[in-house]
């Protein structure tokens, strides 16, 4: 088969989940809630994993398997190699393999640069709403949250560059999630350029979350921090893997990458039990997703692609009550539901879609923004459709005169299909490809 069959094959597998057999795998995202609740919370997808993936995990189950601990305090893996050579062909970022440095998953990758480069009481800024663990490591540390408000402007979130040069001047360091969670946003060259110019004029370290950055979306493109000449001037670590674009997260591999031959050292000045729990499976994994994953990478970016247009249309039938600015990144959408909430006299609108319409979402009190909800696309569109029809049946209820979109079905917009026509006609060969 052509790689553009292989393509359109997997779109129809995305297209054909179900939540009758979803609810038989054993995450925890199909296991927390009753199997007549719609899980959209935790941030996984449910698509099938790619071939290349199956076959690197199946090669340590044979011949009486190799399960054993993960080597992970080397300098000349082939997944380091392999992340150098995916970071350098997608991005222009040019890192040395031997400067890759492995951890079982991001959020240790932030947790010891913490440690690292900050003293306890220092202040850690963090742009809010913010991925929770944030400020769980950051108070873990016996440092203090500095929560800078992102903007809605335009209908797209933004740093509040003045807001962060009058943060800056009380922190040692900056949690920069690029693309952020839960917004969904790219920064651009010009915001990351002007990160890093505060960041030299107040001396603060930045902590570069991009574990959403194979996800981005057309007409997006990410930009490592690390690659940036200016980022010579600031001590920087950048946490990547490939947990979240190829769906690895159960497998336990990231990847820290310091700035600076001096940062470097810094980083590596940690107890070796800090980066402890690296899985041999999730390193094979890792190796396999960034050398040959790339066909599956492409399918599912299409696949998110027409979902998050789908979701935009769907969203207009709640009006002002559920207000979705796009994401240009990964497959979470952040929901502003504050009128919705005025309306209902009740903040928990997770805790709502919950019990009245059978839908598991991430309540934005969690991320530090009261009156919104998260939404995770990344399942088949089918099932995303009886999502926001559940969502929306239970507003309608809840509020009879809300109006709604009364299960009308979408318009047609191209590049997805209807998800409740039984014909699926998947995209032309040229946009498979891309």
């Amino acid at each position: 088969m052509s790689e553009v069959e292989v393509q359109q094959e997997l779109v129809h597998r995305f297209d054909g989940l179900r939540a009758a057999s979803l609810s038989t795998r054993r995450s925890e995202k199909w296991r927390r809630y009753p199997p007549d609740i719609l899980p959209a919370f935790i941030a996984e997808m449910d698509f099938p994993v790619a071939e290349p993936v199956i076959d690197a995990v199946r090669a340590h189950l044979v011949e009486g398997g190799d399960l054993g601990y993960a080597y992970a305090y080397t300098t000349d893996a082939s997944v380091q190699r392999a992340f150098a050579a995916w970071a350098r062909a997608h991005h222009g970022w040019r890192v040395e393999p031997r400067k890759v440095v492995l951890f079982p998953d991001t959020m240790r990758v932030m947790e010891v640069a913490l440690e690292r480069f900050t003293e306890p009481g220092d202040g850690v800024v963090v742009d809010v709403p913010a991925y929770p663990p944030y400020f769980e490591a950051i108070s873990a540390a016996g440092r203090q949250v500095v929560a800078q408000p992102m903007r809605l402007r335009g209908g797209r979130w933004r740093l509040d560059l003045e807001g962060l040069a009058r943060a800056f001047r009380s922190a040692a360091a900056y949690f920069l999630c690029n693309p952020h969670n839960p917004t969904g946003r790219v920064l651009t060259v010009e915001e990351l350029r002007e990160v890093l110019a505060l960041a030299a004029e107040f001396d603060v370290a930045v902590i570069s979350d991009e574990v959403h950055a194979p996800l981005t979306h057309p007409g997006r493109r990410h930009v490592p921090l690390g690659s940036l000449p200016e980022a010579a001037r600031v001590a920087t670590v950048t946490a990547a893997s490939a947990s979240k674009g190829w769906n690895l997260s159960g497998l336990k591999c990231a990847m820290a990458v310091a700035g600076r031959p001096r940062d470097h050292d810094r980083l590596m000045e940690m107890r070796p039990r800090e980066r402890d729990g690296v899985g041999i499976l999730g390193v094979s994994a890792s190796e396999a997703a960034f050398t040959r994953g790339d066909p599956w990478l492409r399918t599912v970016r299409h696949y998110l692609h027409g979902s998050r247009r789908m979701l935009v249309e769907l969203f207009e039938s709640f009006g002002p009550d559920l207000v979705l600015a796009p994401p240009e990144a990964s497959y979470l959408a952040w929901l502003d539901g504050r009128r919705l909430a005025d309306r209902l006299g009740s903040g928990d609108l997770a805790g709502f879609f919950l019990a009245r319409g059978k839908v598991a979402l991430s309540d934005g009190r969690e991320y530090g923004r009261e009156g919104f909800i998260r939404l995770n696309f990344g399942t088949s569109q089918r099932l995303l459709e009886e999502m926001v029809r559940r969502m929306e049946k239970a507003v309608r209820e809840e509020i009879p005169d809300s109006g709604g979109a009364g299960g009308a079905p979408p318009r047609r917009v191209p590049g997805y299909p209807a998800p409740v026509c039984g014909s699926y006609k998947p995209a032309d060969n040229e946009e498979l490809s891309r």
